[in-house]
């Protein structure tokens, strides 16, 4: 059987790393206006893969929103296709509710602008995936995840050394608790097919090395072939060199693809892929990789981000709710406002610390938001409450109402300053 490199364009966008937010945002704003060009103007640059994340959406039209109309087309019709997360979390260091919110939270701002997220588990980039990452994707109707890092030993520029015993790229990848998706591992890393050359002969040489390099990890004809890495520009060419690349060889045929075809590509072959089961998290380094030290890096950052969970998933959330069952208002946007400050500080490179200065500043600012918000939404929530418990019947003219925010029945001394009329 002939067989097929689906070649997806796309651009691995670290939200913030070597340079802080804003100065990684300038050049997001350079990659969306080439892009919008390239796909206006050829109907053959058929895909783009936006990283598997929908902030960058927001991040754009921030600075671009004269341009909301022409890039949600694009992304309406499927060519420039993002989601299903919120941002590309660390899956350690965040919480389980974290990581659940956040794909909740990316898919319902799709849908909110009239788009399909894509429909996978994208860890490009994740230091390490936890035992839960299938039943989570399962949990939300998606039968499939994509990562990069766990099992393979990698150099210091992420080439990849060797398997470490896990020779294929597809695997059965199976939770604790029975769920299963198929799973496929960047083998090559996700820049195998990066900046195609146009020259016939140098084409083809590349082509040669990519389904040799590819084919020998993968049990399906259909080879995976990633063309960008972090921060890359996009080929605008690419739609050319993918049709110089079905004339200069015929070994392989080679399309413009996206992870919803790959995926259906390889599903009839799954009864073959070995079974992994539980987390996939191996720290395995040739090279200066400061993945494995990152838990202990601004422990003062990890604690900042525990609070702040605690706040919101605890305590104001949960009372703003109890609050709205007694006739309070649910401020649903506020909360989620306070989730989205959050979650913007859980990407791998800003929760871990491996990043520049500037932004450890500036994550700082953001949990203060989140909390700030968090904390007025509890206390509003906590004063209606309050004010709804019946008093009546109480001796004396005074009564003093007490809210326990404790989990469990607990015996507290509560310290409080009240005002008392002794006119009399």
């Amino acid at each position: 059987m002939k067989k097929t490199l689906h070649i997806i364009p796309h651009s691995h966008w670290d939200r913030e790393w070597y340079l802080p937010f804003e100065k990684h945002r300038v050049r997001l704003i350079e990659l969306f206006d080439r892009l919008i060009e390239v796909m206006e103007q050829n109907e053959d640059y058929t895909y783009y893969h936006m990283d598997g994340q929908y902030i960058v959406i927001e991040d754009y039209l921030e600075i671009r929103p004269q341009m909301r109309d022409r890039l949600l087309a694009l992304v309406r019709a499927g060519r420039i296709q993002v989601g299903p997360w919120y941002i590309l979390q660390d899956e350690y260091l965040t919480s389980g509710e974290a990581n659940v919110r956040n794909m909740l939270y990316g898919i319902k701002l799709c849908r909110e602008i009239s788009a399909e997220p894509v429909e996978t588990g994208y860890f490009p980039d994740a230091f390490g995936n936890i035992s839960q990452a299938p039943q989570i994707v399962r949990g939300f109707g998606f039968d499939n995840a994509i990562f990069g890092r766990g099992v393979n030993d990698v150099g210091a520029d992420n080439e990849v050394v060797k398997q470490n015993g896990v020779t294929k790229s597809e695997i059965l990848w199976r939770s604790p608790d029975g769920s299963e998706v198929i799973g496929v591992m960047f083998a090559n890393w996700y820049h195998n097919a990066m900046e195609l050359p146009t020259d016939p002969d140098a084409l083809r040489q590349r082509l040669q090395h990519i389904v040799a390099s590819t084919s020998r990890f993968a049990l399906t004809p259909h080879l995976l072939g990633m063309n960008g890495c972090d921060h890359q520009p996009i080929q605008m060419d690419l739609h050319q060199v993918i049709a110089l690349a079905n004339k200069v060889q015929d070994e392989v045929e080679v399309k413009q693809s996206n992870f919803k075809d790959y995926v259906e590509a390889v599903r009839p072959y799954k009864d073959s892929f070995p079974v992994f089961e539980g987390e996939i998290n191996g720290q395995l380094s040739a090279g200066a990789c400061p993945l494995i030290c990152t838990a202990s890096a601004h422990v003062d950052i990890k604690q900042k981000n525990h609070d702040t969970q605690h706040l919101l998933e605890r305590i104001a959330e949960p009372v703003s709710f109890l609050s709205m069952l007694n006739g309070g208002e649910y401020k649903q946007d506020l909360l989620l406002y306070a989730w989205k400050k959050l979650m913007q500080n859980h990407p791998h490179d800003s929760i871990c610390s491996c990043s520049c200065d500037e932004i450890y500043e500036e994550m700082k600012t953001r949990f203060a938001k989140a909390y700030a918000c968090g904390e007025e939404l509890r206390d509003g929530a906590l004063d209606h409450l309050a004010a709804t418990v019946n008093t009546n019947g109480i001796d004396g003219d005074t009564a003093i109402v007490v809210l326990s925010l404790e989990p469990n029945r607990s015996v507290l001394t509560v310290k409080a300053n009240v005002d008392l009329d002794l006119s009399d």
